[in-house]
């Protein structure tokens, strides 16, 4: 990982020497014949051009036409277009008491214009262009647009005329509003005030530290000689505590054969983390757009382009770990009610999950829109906020990807519910298979490729795609709002269904071997295939480099279909060479005993990194400027803040809760 790290930040830099133009986006290069000057503006500091002389200028000088694609585009045409985003000083107009607005306009004009022309070709470029057609500002009224009209308007109609006006007169286009994010100023309301739900939110957190205070005490001061009620126990911190630091040796048993899975969790949740910041800074208002769109081309950064499939290591991990202990308990257990093992075993998920997730819902529901305030607070957490509050049942319920799927409250959460769903199915596959174990080879590779023949036919009848062709800048921007590809293939169960499948197969082929004495060291062709498959997980996800920007329907289907299910095959093969220790470098670096800690805590990371991610953009006062260095500030905050709130929420939420319900249930 830090290899690649060095790597992009050398090549940035060597990029960096080799453009003199590129740290300055906003600048208008009007070169002629004529040998006019060329200016850079200061990005706090409104433009001001000679309207009509500069209109005819860039009508004139604006050539394209012999250019092969758009990567050859030049700095002088590049920044002849608008800058994309623009931004006043946000704390400065609230404390002037002035409105400030924030909204997204489309361009346009006549066929004939030059600029226009030039602004639809670079945008036909969707997999690593902005939509340069439409513009992104946040402007404070009383500086930027005192000259709009002398007729009483609103805030929203100064805006829009404000904003057209600067367009038209110096780049000749037409600026028409998509979409207003507000109008404010520093006696505007809380667009959702204090209510209800933030009171038993709050008295919710203060019966959860009464417990924690409760429960410690009745351990410290009980006989130590007495078993002790086991549901005030469940609420003592020292135990809890005691649990959490608790270290298994890499000694060859059971258990210490798993330590690696510890690691696998914590290494691919440090890539989910970063592909997320990757993620919220597409949704800021970037100062150099030219830069983050040529540094999305590099292929180091392809690991973040099309590292999406790699959560389905995690659905893989789900559905072999609970197959496994499944396959040790007792065969009295087995022959129970196969409706009574379903709901217990469905129970334990539930309370080991649904706790924790529902406690960070019910955060961002509430307490979160009051936490800071800043330019894009209100499209960003305002707004996430206001679909907690709308679909916080579904997400009890684990069917939030199925219930209005474009309205995302927590983007990751996605996962959980289709983690919930297939885990459901794993039990019900578990119960059947175990009855009839002679079938489980047949029936699990044939239900494997029907799933994949399904997700092909699926992706090919609704031109669905795969995650690679989501991390489009406008998608990533919009957080794939209103995607088909992102509802029905990225984040529907039926498409992570092949990985929950080689998670069972895999369960029940260890155990087969464990039961038979054989041990996977003893053959050679497969030590050639592990060692392979460990540079293979990332040679697959970098070979997304060499597809076509606009692939056939056919192409794109078949990928659609199979990204997955390989990337599953080779980390199933990459599973059962660490359990059996075949190599002393990976699976030693993986079962390092501090991943054990950070690894119980991976619910948490992964239901808290999210927040964290998005305030860091939502705090913004001004555009952004995005580097490689800028990047990784992002993901390092990010992982810092995320693993201190983990640490109370794990010991006081989690396991408290859950050891709690599991006490209450008998489950």
């Amino acid at each position: 990982m830090v290899k690649w790290l060095v790597l992009v930040i050398l090549s940035v830099v060597g990029a960096k020497l080799n453009d003199e133009y590129d740290v300055c986006p906003e600048q208008i290069f009007l070169s002629n014949k004529t040998n006019l000057q060329k200016w850079i503006p200061d990005k706090n500091e409104p433009v001001k051009i000679n309207s009509s002389k500069t209109t005819d200028i860039i009508a004139q000088t604006i050539k394209f036409s012999h250019l092969k694609s758009v990567d050859d585009i030049t700095d002088d045409l590049y920044y002849t277009m608008p800058p994309l985003f623009q931004l006043d000083n946000y704390d400065a107009c609230l404390v002037r008491n002035a409105t400030f607005c924030l909204g997204s306009f489309h361009l346009s004009a006549p066929d004939d214009n030059q600029l226009n022309s030039l602004l639809q070709w670079v945008s036909s470029n969707a997999r690593h262009r902005f939509n340069h057609t439409q513009l992104h500002r946040g402007l404070c009224l009383s500086t930027s647009c005192i000259n709009v009209s002398n007729t009483p308007m609103s805030p929203e109609q100064q805006f829009q005329q404000c904003v057209n006006n600067v367009t038209r007169s110096q780049y000749g286009l037409e600026a028409s509003m998509l979409r207003l994010d507000y109008c404010k100023d520093a006696q505007t309301p809380a667009s959702v005030p204090l209510d209800v739900a933030d009171d038993i939110f709050l008295a919710l957190c203060i019966a959860l530290l009464s417990a924690n205070i409760l429960g410690t005490l009745y351990d410290i001061f009980r006989h130590k000689t007495n078993k002790g009620n086991q549901l005030l126990l469940s609420w003592s911190l020292i135990s809890n505590y005691r649990n959490f630091t608790h270290i298994y040796p890499n000694e060859d048993t059971i258990v210490s054969r798993f330590n690696s899975i510890h690691g696998i969790k914590s290494f691919i949740l440090q890539l989910i983390i970063l592909a997320h910041s990757v993620i919220a800074i597409h949704m800021a208002y970037v100062y150099n757009t030219k830069s983050l769109e040529t540094l999305r081309r590099h292929p180091a950064l392809m690991i973040l382009m099309n590292g999406s499939q790699g959560v389905q290591p995690f659905i893989v991990l789900s559905s072999f770990i609970f197959v496994h202990n499944f396959l040790l308990l007792d065969e009295r257990y087995k022959k129970r009610s196969p409706v009574l093992i379903f709901f217990v075993f469905l129970l334990r998920r539930i309370a080991r999950i649904l706790p924790l997730y529902m406690f960070m819902v019910g955060f961002t529901a509430t307490w979160s829109r009051f936490i800071a305030d800043g330019t894009m607070w209100i499209p960003i957490m305002e707004k996430e906020a206001q679909v907690c509050r709308m679909k916080w049942w579904s997400h009890a319920l684990f069917i939030n990807n199925l219930y209005r799927p474009d309205d995302r409250c927590l983007v990751q959460t996605w996962f959980i519910a289709v983690d919930m769903q297939l885990y459901a199915l794993s039990i019900v596959l578990a119960i059947a298979l175990t009855r009839w174990t002679k079938v489980v080879i047949k029936i699990i590779p044939l239900l494997f490729l029907v799933t994949i023949l399904c997700n092909f036919v699926a992706a090919y009848t609704f031109n669905l795609k795969a995650g690679l062709y989501l991390s489009n800048p406008e998608y990533l921007k919009k957080l794939h709002y209103g995607m088909p590809s992102f509802k029905w293939m990225y984040a529907a169960p039926w498409a992570s269904l092949p990985a929950s499948l080689l998670g069972i197969a895999t369960a029940y082929l260890y155990y087969e071997m464990r039961n038979n004495k054989i041990d996977l060291n003893k053959y050679k062709w497969f030590k050639i295939i592990y060692r392979a498959s460990v540079p293979g997980l990332f040679g697959w996800i970098y070979a997304g480099y060499f597809l076509p920007d606009e692939p056939s329907r056919l192409l794109s289907a078949v990928y659609a279909a199979f990204d997955r299910p390989i990337i599953c095959i080779i980390f199933c093969i990459v599973l059962l060479g660490f359990i059996y220790r075949i190599d002393n470098i990976y699976w030693r670096a993986m079962s390092w005993s501090g991943w054990q800690i950070l690894g119980r805590m991976s619910l948490c990371i992964l239901m808290i990194h999210w927040t964290f991610n998005l305030m860091q953009i939502a705090l913004q006062t001004n555009v952004k400027e995005v580097s490689v260095l800028q990047h990784i500030g992002h993901w390092l905050v990010t992982v810092l803040m995320t693993y201190l709130t983990s640490i109370p929420l794990h010991l006081l939420v989690e396991i408290p809760v859950q050891k709690f319900l599991r006490a209450a249930l008998c489950i």
